[in-house]
């Protein structure tokens, strides 16, 4: 062990009890770099190891050790029940088997989809044709909104924001071809050159789909032109990120006073919902606008930008010209990746999201063991009564509120691993090419959507598949959903230290829960309903506090013009504090010193926080970095685990931070 790891750790508190030599111990130890003090940069201290010896793949991003790590098992997984499904379609009697396998061999058979071209998309290229007017949109919009294609604006199907056991339709901005407002809008030379290498990416598409090149060319410059109109319309992302800002109810006669030269009867009608009585336009003078630019624009330019967005929309099912092409811009210049992941990984992908939960179904089967559903349970229980036992320390909050909150956090619901219920793909039909079989499945799930519109709310539906790496806080069910494909190491494992699974999955369950008290989830009720609850005193504390986060992080630099966004990512930035903050009291409430394996050299605090840090160890391109700075709610990884920890006393202590330390600061905020 290096000199200046035992001259570090020699300050530090001792051990809870002998070290015990096990893989996972050598692993934490491994990925540290013990030539950086933890008070100047705890990212680099907890993950210094493992940056200096990990590479970014060529066909990723960007590749974090935990998220990464396991989704690559998690795929391999998948892969192998796709291949048997696919080889061996009659080894079980469950229809979906059977499917599986369709989905996921036509998808394999790469010779056929060559063959196929772009014939699969000819009955939707010829309704794009056939447009004539604008009067016309609105029918076809639809059609080509239930298959996923980004156009004009956005849509989804959700609860009520004011009564949220109605399900309604909710509008918002959207329509661009490239990640943000801003890769339009900014004019330095890079952003210059990435719209002129985008508008050649459009013209190679149309070329691609049969178009001459002079048309291709003047069709692509059309198409920019249209997408530059929108995205001057568009509001930054940072101003969408308050409910009540985009909570404006109408009624069909309000939809028709706001716009009322589009002819949403036919859009409804298209969308599986015609008798939808009220929807949720999230900007209306953004929705104005955008349909503005559509109306005023030739039939030829409408035609243009419909084709580019739904042949967009479908690369990846495509040929080999059309998946090279998107990759080739997407993938090279807006992420910085640099090789194209393997067929089979593309098409684990592309039938977990057409199936996800008969797939999932088969992986929880083999992966998700029922103690670890359990322990996992009982952390979630821990770390909701640490939380409530933190509420009276809170000085800036009044009683009242305080017990509002205690109610909201005692009417949470959790859903843990995989759904109660499983979906039905009895209606699904995946008999076709690898193109037709991803249509066939886009208007499936999206019917199964829009047909809710109107009708009561369903809390127990899943929003992500069981072999997800992610979790989920939902404030409209006040519902914290975690499923099986997270609760697995480096997250999570059974046999760990109670340290390690509370400084790692714990964080996460913590930060979940805290996402119903951010800037965002303290609007909604206990019973979801966006409501004022608070106290005024307590509320403009709560900003006060909140402002603080967001100046901070609005101090974080990425490289040299570009910072961390405080005020896009103060959501989720509240939600990394409290995360931490209430799993470190969750693990010392039912922790005995002594009783659990350690880690050489780190006491047990120590370990808490270095599996919290390591959990987020990344590596990434330049490009992805800064796509994330300007779309993501969430902090660049590095800035997850710096920010949260320096404003922790508990850290402070843990490894004696003194005052004025990079990791402790003057200014330390506390929300929760």
């Amino acid at each position: 062990m290096s000199p200046m790891l035992l001259l570090l750790l020699t300050a530090c508190p001792k051990t809870s009890q002998e070290p015990e030599s096990t893989e996972w111990s050598a692993q934490v130890l491994a990925d540290m770099d013990p030539t950086v003090q933890a008070c100047d940069d705890f990212y680099r201290y907890s993950c210094g190891g493992w940056l200096n010896r990990t590479a970014l793949p060529s066909d990723k991003p960007a590749w974090t050790r935990s998220f990464s790590e396991i989704a690559e098992r998690n795929r391999q997984d998948l892969k192998a029940i796709l291949e048997q499904a696919a080889a061996e379609p009659d080894l079980k009697t469950d229809p979906d088997w059977k499917k599986l396998g369709s989905f996921y061999g036509a998808c394999m058979d790469e010779a056929a989809v060559n063959t196929a071209g772009v014939k699969p998309m000819a009955p939707l290229l010829d309704q794009i044709a056939r447009l004539t007017s604008f009067d016309g949109l609105p029918k076809l919009l639809g059609e080509l909104h239930l298959l996923g294609v980004d156009a004009l604006f956005g849509n989804y199907v959700e609860g009520d924001y004011k009564d949220p056991k109605l399900t309604i339709f909710h509008l918002g901005q959207a329509g661009l071809g490239l990640p943000d407002r801003d890769y339009y809008l900014k004019d330095d030379a890079d952003s210059k050159q990435l719209l002129v290498d985008y508008e050649a990416h459009i013209a190679q598409v149309f070329v691609l789909a049969g178009v001459s090149a002079e048309q291709a060319a003047a069709d692509a410059k059309a198409v920019l032109a249209l997408e530059v109109a929108i995205a001057k319309a568009h509001k930054p992302r940072d101003e969408l990120r308050d409910p009540e800002q985009v909570y404006h109810r109408l009624d069909r006669v309000g939809l028709e006073e706001q716009a009322g030269s589009f002819r949403w009867a036919d859009w409804l009608a298209a969308m599986g919902a015609p008798d939808a009585t009220a929807v949720n336009v999230e900007v209306p003078e953004v929705l104005v606008a955008t349909l503005n630019e559509a109306k005023n624009a030739p039939v030829s330019t409408l035609q243009a930008y419909l084709r580019f967005h739904t042949l967009s929309a479908f690369a990846a099912n495509l040929s080999e010209p059309f998946v090279t092409s998107q990759f080739e811009f997407f993938g090279k210049k807006i992420t910085g990746q640099q090789a194209i992941e393997p067929r089979w990984k593309r098409c684990v992908r592309a039938t977990d999201a057409a199936m996800g939960e008969a797939l999932g179904r088969y992986f929880v089967e083999q992966r998700f063991a029922g103690q670890s559903k359990d322990k996992a349970q009982a952390m979630i229980t821990g770390i909701q009564d640490a939380f409530e036992a933190q509420l009276p320390q809170l000085a800036w909050m009044d009683d009242a509120t305080r017990a509002r909150a205690v109610e909201k956090k005692n009417a949470l619901m959790n859903m843990v691993g995989y759904p109660d219920k499983w979906r039905d793909y009895s209606g699904l039909d995946v008999s076709g090419t690898y193109a037709e079989n991803t249509i066939n499945a886009r208007r499936f799930e999206s019917l199964d959507w829009t047909g809710r519109v109107g009708k009561p709310s369903d809390p127990t539906r899943w929003l992500m598949s069981p072999a997800a790496v992610n979790a989920y806080y939902h404030p409209l069910y006040n519902q914290m959903v975690f499923p099986a494909g997270i609760l697995q190491p480096p997250f999570f494992d059974a046999a760990w230290p109670s340290a390690m699974n509370f400084g790692a999955i714990g964080m996460v369950v913590g930060h979940e829960l805290s996402h119903g008290f951010d800037d965002s989830g303290r609007k909604f009720d206990p019973e979801g309903r966006m409501i004022e609850w608070w106290a005024p005193e307590a509320s403009a504390a709560f900003e006060t506090q909140a402002q603080c986060v967001e100046d901070q992080f609005d101090g974080f630099v990425v490289t040299e013009g570009l910072n961390q966004n405080g005020a896009l990512t103060l959501g989720e930035n509240i939600a990394d504090l409290g995360g931490l903050k209430t799993s470190f009291n969750a693990w010392k409430a039912q922790y005995t010193p002594g009783k659990e394996p350690s880690v050489p050299g780190l006491t047990d605090e120590q370990l808490f926080f270095v599996a919290f840090a390591q959990s987020w160890c990344t590596v990434a391109s330049p490009e992805y970095e800064k796509m994330l700075v300007l779309s993501d709610t969430h902090s660049l990884p590095r800035f997850r685990v710096n920010g949260p920890a320096a404003n922790l006393p508990e850290f402070h202590a843990t490894f004696g931070c003194e005052a004025g330390k990079p990791m402790h600061p003057e200014n330390i905020c506390e929300v929760w």
